[in-house]
Formats: C-alpha cells, structure tokens, sequence
C-alpha cells in the first residue's frame, strides 16, 4: 500500500529545492532514529543540557494553514507570488518542526515516530505545492497539478493524537511521562493504530468496501482511544470528521448503484458497456475523489478532464442535488415519511394560526413552528444520511446456528418397551390382531376397524439451520428543553435512520427478527413504542419528527428503564442473541453507576452494548461508565459532537461536497439509446482506456521497485523486509495463495502448542519493553483484522500490512521483532495465536 511520500523527489523527476530537499533529508534521519542525528557533534553536546533544562519541543501548523487555505481559494493560479510567500513561510515553519522532533528524539533517546511521520505528510504536500506555484510563477500552470495541491486531503494534514495535559499545547511533542499513564509507548501505539488505518483508507482508491472497513475499524479504535484516554479534543473531532465524511460518501455511492467491492475502474467499463449513466458517473466520481485524497496526480488529471467534459459549463448547485437525491436512494422510504409527516404537520400549524382561536392555541403553534422550522425535513434527511457514518451503534443482525430435532415412530417387528395398536394393513398383521367377533374378521380388515398390535421405535432426525437473528434495540432519546434546533434535527435523525434499515430488513423475506423500541425521556420516562412491522416503522417516524417535547433531564432513569425493557423483551423471547441500548442526550446528569451495573448483572449470559451520542455537550459521567465498561469487555461507545459539529451536518456541509450523480442531459439521453452511447462513447471511453493502462503500469513498476530495493538491502547486508506489506497486497490481487502464505508466516509464524516456561525480562528493561512492545502491536493487529474482514487472503495481507506500519511506532525494527518472537516465545504465544485466529476467521456456523 502506497504510504507517505518519500522525500527527496518529485513523482515527475524534477528534483526538489534544495532547502527542501535537506529538509526531507533531515527527516529521514529522525525516521531512522536517535543514532542518525547523534552523527551530528552538535546534538551529542546537546542532549545533556536539554535534559537538564527540562526543555519542552513545541511545534507550529499557523503558517501551514494558511498555506491550505490560500490553495484551497486556487492562488496557486490566481495570485502565485503571494502563495510563493505563504509556502517560503511553511517552509521556515516544517524545518523549526523538525528541529524540535530531532531534539525530542535526542531528549527521549527514541525517536517521536507519530510526529516524523505527520511532518513527512506535511513534506509531500509542500513539495507539491512549490511544484504547482513554480509553475504557475513560470507562465506554464498545470491546472490538474494545481486541483491536488487545491483539494488536498486534510486529514493527511492532522497533527498525531496527543493526550490533553494541563498548561500544554496541542501541538507540543510529548517528553515527559504523563502522570495517567502506566506506559506511554504502548499509548503512543494505540493511538498511532489510529491515524494508520486512516492512511491506508486513503491509499485504497479501487475498492470501496475495503476503504470502509479500514474507516470503520478506526472509528472503533478512535471511539475507545477517545472514552478511555484524555485526548486533545480538536484532534478527535477532525478524525470523527473526516471518519463521517468518507463513509458517508461511500454509503451514498452503494445506493446509486456502485458494488463496493468491485474495483471502481472496472465497474466504469461495466457500466459503460452497459449503458448505465448513473453508475458510469458514480464510479467516475468516486476514481476522481479517491485520486485526490491520495495525491494521484495521474488519475486525478484524467478524471479532471473527464468531468469537465461531462458538465460542459459547470452546475453550482449540483452537489446540494446530489445529496439531496442520495437521502432517497439511502433512506427509501423513509425519506418520503419524514418529508410528508414535516409538510404535514407544519401545514396544520399554519392552518390554526390563519384560523385565530384562543391565545393558548395561537401560541402552541407558533411555538410548534418555531421548534419546526421550514426545511427542518431537508436537515432531518441530512443527519440521517450522515448518521451510519458518525456513530456506531452496534451490528442489528448475528447468524445464529439452530438445532431442530424431529422425532418419529418406526413400526418394527422386534420387541421394544412401546407397543401400540395400529390398524391392520394386509393379511399378514392378522396374527397380531386384536380380534371381536371372528366372524367378521374380513370385513374389519377391508373397512379398517381391525386393529393390529405394533411394536414402536422413538427416532431422532437432527439437522441444523442458519438464521439470522436480530438484536433487540432500545434507543432512549432526550426529550428535554434544551434539545432545540441542530440538536433535535440531529436527535431526530439517528431514530430515522434505524428505522428506515429497520423497514428494510423487514421487507426482506427470511428467517429475521427486527425488533426495536424507543422512547423519549425528561423528568420522567416516555411511553414504549414497539416497531416491528414496516407499518409501525412509518408511524414512528410522524411522531418522531413531529412531536415538540420539553423538561428536564434524567439519565439514570431513562438508563434503568431501557434495561428493564431488554429484560422484559428476554423473557418473551428466550432465544434472544443480544441487545442494544442507544442513549442520545444533551444533558448533564448524575448517574449512580452501582444500580446501573446491578441491572445490568441482572441479564448475565445476554450480551448487552451502550451506545450514548452526546450532542452538543459533554457527559463526563457517561463517559466514564462507557470507559469503565470496555474495560470489562463490555461493547459500549461513547461519541461526542459539539453544536459547531451538529450545525454542519444538518447543513450538510459535512457530507454534501460532491456531485455522485450524472447531469440531466445524460439521464434524457436514456431516453434514444443511441445518442446516448455515442455521448458516453465520446466523454468516458477514453478516460477508461487510459485509466486501465495506469494500472497496468503502476502494477508492474511496483514490483520492479519493491524488487531493485530489496536487493539493494541485501546487497548492503540488510534484510529485505521493507516494503512487505506492499507485496503481500499484490499477492493478494493476484491470488498468489503459496507465496502470501509463506511471507504469511515469516510474520506470524505458528507459535509451538505449548512452549516451555521462560524468565520474562525485568520490567524497565529495554528487552521487557520490547516484548510489550511487539505483544501490543499483535494484539492490535488481531483486533483491526477482525474488524476489517475480508477473504482469507485479504486478511492475511492487511495482518502483514498493518504490522508493517506499527512497528516503527513500537520502537521496533523487523529483526528486532523476530528475535523478539524467537527470544521470548511464550511470552508472544498468545499474542500470535490471537493474530492467526483473526486471519482464520469465525469457523462457519
């Protein structure tokens, strides 16, 4: 998987300045460790005093910002001199950064992977931009150059996760031990797991399904980062974001009609044989996204031109159409309801304001159109489409294996301990017949009044079935006083959404059951709503978009009750799976967490996940209890948006900054198929052509590269595992089964049945840290795999893939890894079953 950009030079050969360029060799020596700066005379004289001066490295991203912003509003072809100078000052900016983490790397005598690795982002971008700038400043712009360096993909920018202290700076590097944390290098570890599954989501621009499941499995690791750790807010905020955003957009492109989990390039040729324009168009526009969140120049100028053909003139409101039309594709019907049950509802309140009446009456309404405002449906729809994107709220359906017993009574001839009287078949029973009148033997046996006796045998016949059976859900949702405006929409939204996948899944035959209840709370609880019909999901939505609701707040309340409903709903149904409870609130409450876990211990054997969404403001008792109970094992989330956050989403800001369906000439053009296989023909085919040869070549140039390097490295006496998670990807498009399996178990290899008892090292030692170290990243490695599924193979190269990534943050090198593994094998035992386990995957049910 293509990673960060490498200093030293551009992806066209031009070579960078040569201020930059030292840079990005100053970084690579950071990358390398404490030992390549110590080269330096300066810095072995330099460590002492910084130690003792308890120096503290601060870094800047003020003028980077500005940098963006200025690219973004294209002064890179509108004003060059004046982002020439915004970029001399980002440059000034990274070499002071970098000046910093090498001290730090001196002063902790380890290198800050997390922070060497953001400046190396922030080295690729600015190396881009000064490529666009110059020329621009030479008269000769390349205005695709120019629309990457423009649509830079910010969260490539984010600074590395960092624990909030008092009296410090986002941006300062950690030197010091924090006073909450045990050990900061396994933190550091975590958190770096973090940003590297993002990374990897950016670099996956084919296949879909893939970048959604790296997006979800780092919101997963974010959200227990976030419940369990103090982290810097801004950070967690813009990775939620970009989270959001990413799965959003995919989410949108699956219901115009793209398959997730084929290549894009190839369902564009489909399409396009097909004469399928909105799909056609949704594969093009994601190509063009997915190039210019990864900086694929390439790609990125093909699909430039492409779409500057197909709109021909521009659309200024297409984006806003497209989200619009994607809360149809995404929301079915249920879109219709929330539109319909709004229009409706406003409609009755205008009509008693025009009707006069009492004041009371004059007032309700006024008040109702006041919580009601006009294209409240628009940002209902909004934060409902964005809604699977932001929060995790738990699976709704689990395969369940059922045993069904079928018992049967064999007539025999042998004695058993059952005898019956059946009745006579043939002459053959009349020596076992149960005899009245022998007169009329003949007749009984032609009429069926006589009767045999028969000897019985109980059988069994077994046989097992997959179903799927649904969780029960319980959401409990604010209604108090304060829940106004975005908070309400938003609110509103995330019961939408449940529900419209709720009516999905009961429009689909099978064995299922979808059951959901919801209620709001203030001071008191709400009445129950049972939805389990697709009748009842439409009826819910009216009341839950249309009904205003005031009061207070009470949380442990609203908490109890939800679970007295999962014990209510266990007893009807004892086959019940599992249970979810979705808390969304806004408002501060004490919780006495005893009677909370002594419900919950009430339900033992039933396996039960809290969800809460805090809106608008943070819930540091939830936060907690949600804390407290992962560390249980418990699966409980715990997500925060502020009302900046919930503004833009109802906006839809957050998720409507792209166009995924075709222009109207297009889709009239279906209507005389020739013309439009002549429009396609002429705007895409060759678009396609090109786009399949750049994979082509890209393909092939990998492996030439990956090979020259590993053998460079060998040549030098180094190993040759660099660049193994690349080719391990490789392997696995090209189905190379024997070859991943190999490199497969170079990496993990099959830890002995029982390995023999061993001396750990001391704690403190560097040899106890490396073991920690490495069983941290395993077990990290085991966790994101499970998340992100896939086929074997797929799962076997993202274990290698991620490792890959995670050690430089372990302070690990890959020998230091394996003599790790060879070492200390009972110590990594576990760790490594647990890795090869996640690759095995669940056994079939």
């Amino acid at each position: 998987m293509v990673g960060a950009p490498r200093p030293g030079r551009r992806e066209t050969g031009e070579v960078v300045s040569e201020r930059l360029g030292a840079i990005g060799e100053r970084l690579e020596r950071v990358v390398r460790g404490p030992d390549a700066i110590e080269s330096q005379l300066l810095f072995r004289v330099a460590r002492p005093l910084l130690a003792i001066a308890k120096w503290r490295a601060s870094i800047d991203a003020t003028a980077l910002e500005t940098l963006i912003a200025a690219l973004r509003a294209d002064e890179t072809t509108s004003d060059p001199a004046g982002a020439k100078v915004k970029l001399g000052a980002a440059i000034d900016e990274l070499e002071r950064n970098v000046l910093a983490v090498e001290r730090v790397a001196i002063v902790k005598k380890r290198a800050p992977v997390a922070h060497a690795l953001w400046l190396r982002r922030v080295f690729g971008v600015l190396e881009i931009a000064e490529a666009a700038i110059d020329l621009a400043l030479e008269k000769r712009p390349d205005e695709a150059l120019a629309r990457v360096v423009a649509k830079t993909d910010s969260s490539a920018l984010l600074p590395p996760l960092v624990l909030r202290r008092e009296g410090r700076t986002p941006l300062e590097v950690p030197i010091d031990q924090h006073p909450d944390v045990e050990d900061a290098r396994l933190v550091d570890l975590e958190l770096a797991a973090i940003d590297h599954l993002m990374a990897a989501a950016r670099a996956e621009t084919l296949v879909l399904g893939r970048k959604r499941r790296l997006l979800v499995a780092a919101r997963q690791r974010l959200l227990e980062a976030s419940a369990a750790l103090p982290l810097v807010r801004e950070g967690v905020r813009e990775r939620t974001g970009y989270i959001a955003r990413e799965i959003t957009r995919i989410d949108r492109l699956e219901a115009a009609g793209v398959d997730v989990s084929v290549s894009l390039v190839h369902q564009a040729r489909q399409a396009l044989a097909r004469r399928d324009p909105a799909r056609l168009y949704a594969a093009i526009s994601a190509l063009d996204a997915s190039a210019l969140s990864a900086g694929d120049r390439d790609v990125a100028r093909r699909t430039s031109r492409a779409l500057a053909r197909i709109w021909s003139g521009g659309a200024p409101d297409a984006a806003a159409a497209s989200l619009d039309r994607s809360a149809n594709e995404v929301l079915g019907a249920a879109a219709v309801a929330v539109k319909s049950a709004v229009d409706g509802a406003r409609g009755d309140a205008l009509a008693r304001l025009g009707l006069g009446g009492l004041p009371s009456e004059r007032m309700a309404a006024e008040a109702f159109l006041d919580y009601l405002p006009e294209h409240s449906d628009r940002a209902i729809l909004r934060a409902a489409v964005a809604a699977d994107g932001l929060f995790e709220v738990g699976g709704a359906l689990a395969p369940v294996r059922l045993a069904e017993e079928r018992r049967i009574l064999r007539m025999v001839r042998h004695p058993t301990q059952d005898l019956v009287l059946m009745p006579a078949e043939d002459v053959n029973d009349l020596r076992d017949a149960v005899i009245g009148d022998p007169r009329s033997i003949l007749l009984d046996l032609a009429t069926g009044r006589l009767f045999a006796r028969r000897f019985v045998r109980e059988e069994v016949e077994r046989r097992t079935r997959v179903v799927m059976r649904g969780e029960v859900r319980v959401y409990v949702l604010d209604g108090s006083g304060s829940m106004l405006g975005a908070r309400a929409r938003v609110r509103d939204a995330i019961l939408v959404a449940e529900l419209s996948t709720l009516t999905r899944r009961l429009e689909e035959p099978g064995d299922t059951r979808c059951t959901l209840f919801y209620r709001y709370f203030d001071e008191a609880l709400g009445i129950v709503s049972r939805i389990d019909s697709v009748a009842g999901a439409r009826d819910a939505i009216r009341d839950v978009v249309t009904t205003r609701r005031t009061g207070g707040t009470d949380i442990q309340l609203a908490l109890l009750g939800s679970l007295a409903q999962i014990a209510e709903a266990r007893a009807l149904d004892p086959d019940l799976a599992s249970a979810q409870i979705v808390l969304v609130t806004d408002g501060e409450s004490d919780v006495d967490e005893e009677s909370i876990i002594a419900a919950r211990n009430a339900l033992a054997g039933l396996p039960i996940g809290v969800s809460v969404i805090a809106l608008g403001m943070e819930n540091p008792a939830l936060r907690g209890l949600v804390s407290r109970q992962r560390a249980k094992g418990e699966a409980a989330f715990y997500h925060f948006l502020d009302d900046e956050e919930l503004r833009e989403i109802t906006e839809g800001a957050l998720t409507g900054d792209l166009a995924l369906h075709p222009p109207d000439r297009w889709t009239e053009l279906t209507r005389d198929p020739q013309k439009l296989a002549r429009a396609l023909d002429d705007e895409v085919a060759g678009l396609l052509d090109e786009l399949e040869s750049i994979d082509r070549g890209r393909d092939v140039a990998a492996l030439e590269r990956l090979e020259e390097e590993a053998q460079a490295r060998r040549e030098v006496g180094l190993t040759d595992d660099h660049g193994d998670g690349e080719r391990a990807r490789h392997e696995a498009l090209r189905k190379d089964r024997v070859a991943l399996a190999a490199r497969y178990a170079r990496w993990f290899p099959e830890p002995p049945p029982a390995p023999s008892p061993e001396q750990l090292p001391r704690p403190g030692t560097k040899e106890r840290d490396d073991v920690d170290a490495a069983c941290c990243a395993l077990a990290s490695v085991a966790e994101v795999v499970v998340l992100l599924g896939g086929s074997p193979i797929a799962r076997q190269a993202d274990a290698i893939e991620l490792l890959e990534r995670l050690l430089p943050d372990a302070a690990l090198t890959p020998a230091r890894y394996r003599a790790v593994l060879r070492e200390f094998p009972a110590a990594v035992a576990n760790s490594l079953r647990a890795v090869r386990a996640a690759v095995d995957g669940p056994r079939p049910p």
